[in-house]
Parts: C-alpha cells; structure tokens; sequence
C-alpha cells in the first residue's frame, strides 16, 4: 500500500487518522489523548505512524499465533529438557549429630 492521503479528525477524547491510497483502500488509527499526553492535531500523523509500525512488526514475528500446535509442542518440550536439573523438586536431608560436652565423663 501507497500511502497518497493522509486525514486526521477530531473524536471525543482524541484523533483518528487515515492513510488512505489511491485505490480506496485506507487503514485508520484511533488515538486517545488520556493514553498519548501531549496529543495535538499536528502531532496524530506521527503517533499513529509509530504505532501502526509497532503494531505490524509485533504481528509478523515469531509470535505464538504464527506457529502450529506441532512446532510449539517441540520448542516447549526443548526448554523443559534445557532446564531440567533446575526443574526436579530439591531433596533436602538433614542430618544431626549431637554434641558431646568434652567436660562430660571427667
């Protein structure tokens, strides 16, 4: 997408800004000025840049929902066998050996 018309309106409590292009179509962000102080009109486009930038490179990563129940099946079982000493409940002994008073039998 070709980002060729950029409209930013007021809402109650912020802006939405649209990127529009020239086909039609458009991807719109609602920004609140309770969450980004200091939001102005003149300040929306940059925000709502910043955040649909962060929100498309969240979504394409190596997130769970991109991984089929096979995969993170395997990469479970794989940090289970890395941490496995420190994953086996400790078994603590104690052991007493009474003192003997050295003025005892004297």
């Amino acid at each position: 997408m070709t980002i060729t018309d950029i409209t930013v309106s007021a809402r109650d409590g912020g802006f939405v800004v649209a990127f529009g292009d020239k086909t039609g179509n458009a991807i719109s962000v609602t920004l609140y000025t309770v969450a980004t102080p200091g939001l102005t009109r003149e300040t929306a486009v940059s925000h709502a840049r910043k955040l649909l930038a962060t929100a498309v490179e969240n979504s394409a990563g190596d997130g769970p929902h991109s991984k089929d129940a096979a995969t993170l099946e395997e990469e479970l079982d794989e940090g289970l066998m890395d941490t496995f000493p420190a994953s086996d409940p400790l078994s603590v002994t104690s052991t007493s050996i009474p003192l003997r008073d050295p003025k005892a039998g004297r």
